[in-house]
């Protein structure tokens, strides 16, 4: 039995045209109403926009977003003198509303909410991932299915590599996410950490089980101690393969309210990675591992079927960070490839 089934054609279609509208209306918000010269700047060979303006007197610039095809589109239109459309709220919320009737399932009201508030604060802008499980469920309406076994969680996993947010933060392009948290009157409060000298990596609703938890990647020597985002004035648990999994985000949106565009990890390295971690979990966490092979059989599927391109380069990209890194997926997928023709498939003609 498959672990999916295909939503309709016609709820597919409503997805695309909400993702580019909220596309074009959160990048035209940004700078409709300013005048100035766009600055291209390469960190790490992706490159990021700013608007460079004068505000009070004062040169400045307004960090846009990295790039991607809708960004240059709406830069090109600005330099020509086109009139930017303002967002449309109400189509919006339609359509949201019939992506829900259309069977898109969405993560409960108070972790929409907490994801909301992280687009506004400018989260996702300065690239920052949406990883972990709402992650998964947001692979759903992207590639066309439902997941019939619902995973749901109160976890809210946030992933920023540090060369990026230390590159934005010089650039004066930040967001005071403790400060943003306590504004918005949730009642979050920073989880005390293990280690009372380290800075706390967690954030807690007080009287509900919602945790929003900062993660970035583990380059180097082993260590626990939390590392400084300086972009998000917040430290980070450092993660072990984490730079892996967040080096293709992709932007999609999340149906609630008027919709929330976020930036998640490739589908296809989402898959190798949870097979990774799924080896790498320890005894008392058993259950965790569990779902992390779950949720990358069912992707495993779904691309298999429909981009199995992704699968090769997402494999490629694995083998050229060395055997630590893909000798262990070959290892968990060979001990289900006898109940699953899938795996079978994919080891034969992707994975070698």
């Amino acid at each position: 039995m498959t672990p999916f089934k295909d939503l309709s054609p016609t709820v597919t279609t409503l997805y695309a045209q909400l993702l580019q509208l909220v596309q074009a209306d959160e990048a035209s918000r940004s700078i409709a109403d300013l005048k100035g010269t766009f600055v291209c700047k390469k960190i790490k060979q992706k490159n990021y926009w700013y608007l460079q303006h004068r505000f009070s007197g004062k040169q400045t610039q307004t960090y846009l977003g990295p790039e991607s095809l809708e960004l240059l589109n709406l830069i090109h239109n600005h330099q020509i003198g086109k009139t930017l459309k303002l967002s449309d709220q109400e189509n919006r919320k339609r359509l949201c509303s019939m992506l829900i009737q259309g069977g898109v399932m969405i993560p409960d009201s108070l972790s929409s909410r907490v994801i909301m508030l992280l687009a506004e604060s400018g989260v996702f802008k300065m690239g920052s991932v949406l990883v972990g499980t709402h992650a998964f469920q947001a692979y759903s309406q992207l590639l066309g299915v439902v997941w019939l076994q619902q995973n749901r969680t109160q976890d809210i996993d946030i992933a920023q590599e540090r060369h990026i947010s230390v590159a934005l933060a010089m650039e004066n392009a930040s967001s005071d996410l403790p400060k943003v948290l306590d504004h918005a009157r949730l009642g979050f409060v920073p989880v005390p950490p293990l280690n009372l000298k380290h800075p706390s990596t967690t954030f807690k609703i007080l009287g509900r089980e919602l945790h929003l938890d900062l993660l970035t990647p583990l380059v180097g020597k082993p260590t626990a101690k939390p590392i400084e985002l300086p972009s998000l004035k917040v430290a980070a648990q450092p993660l072990r393969f984490l730079d892996y999994l967040i080096s293709d985000p992709i932007e999609c949106v999340i149906p609630y309210d008027d919709g929330i565009l976020v930036y998640v990890p490739n589908p296809a390295y989402f898959v190798f990675h949870k097979l990774l971690v799924s080896t790498k979990r320890e005894i008392a966490v058993v259950a965790k591992a569990k779902k992390d092979l779950s949720q990358a059989l069912s992707l495993l599927e779904v691309l298999a079927r429909d981009r199995k391109g992704d699968l090769s380069r997402a494999w490629e990209e694995l083998k050229s960070r060395g055997k630590n890194w893909y000798q262990p997926v070959l290892k968990v997928l060979a001990t289900v490839k006898g109940e699953n023709a899938i795996v079978q498939e994919i080891l034969k003609e992707i994975v070698q």
